[in-house]
């Protein structure tokens, strides 16, 4: 059993390449910690709406590992290992740039796109797609420098 978790653990710290899908997390590999028993700070982005409601969601953990997750999953799916500075550039960024303990600001559209940062039960968010409402000029910007770090090839589809 070990042995099978030691391999599952390595696999899911694996860099996607191209051709090499992304492993799935499964309950073996929790242990090593998922967005869902993380207990240090999380940046949390995404998108969703429109005709189906599906989102998808990817989880940066301040020790760099990166999962996504979309709406239908029942797991969490690991993308890989950020560099270090590219984390902790991304949490400066959010905590003092966007200033997200802060913004208050949750007007979704059909479709939507939203930034979160979590640490424990303490969670904000700032949603933003309602055409009528202009969204804090950090926050656009915010979400595409973070889903910049994230392969095309390693987006959840």
């Amino acid at each position: 059993m070990y042995a099978l978790t030691s391999s599952l653990f390595s696999l899911a710290q694996s860099k996607p390449t191209p051709g090499n899908v992304p492993p799935v997390v499964t309950s073996e590999t929790a242990k090593a910690g998922t967005p869902a028993t993380y207990k240090g700070r999380q940046l949390i982005v995404g998108s969703g709406g429109g005709a189906t409601g599906f989102s998808t969601t990817y989880f940066l953990l301040d020790d760099g590992r990166l999962f996504g997750k979309r709406s239908r999953d029942t797991v969490f799916t690991s993308i890989g290992r950020q560099k270090a500075t590219d984390t902790k550039r991304l949490f400066m960024t959010a905590e003092t740039r966007c200033r997200i303990k802060t913004t208050r600001f949750d007007n979704p559209g059909n479709l939507y796109k939203f930034v979160q940062w979590q640490k424990g039960k303490q969670a904000y968010k700032v949603t933003w797609g309602d055409p009528g409402k202009s969204v804090p000029t950090s926050y656009p910007a915010f979400y595409n420098s973070f889903m910049a770090l994230i392969p095309a090839s390693a987006r959840l589809k």
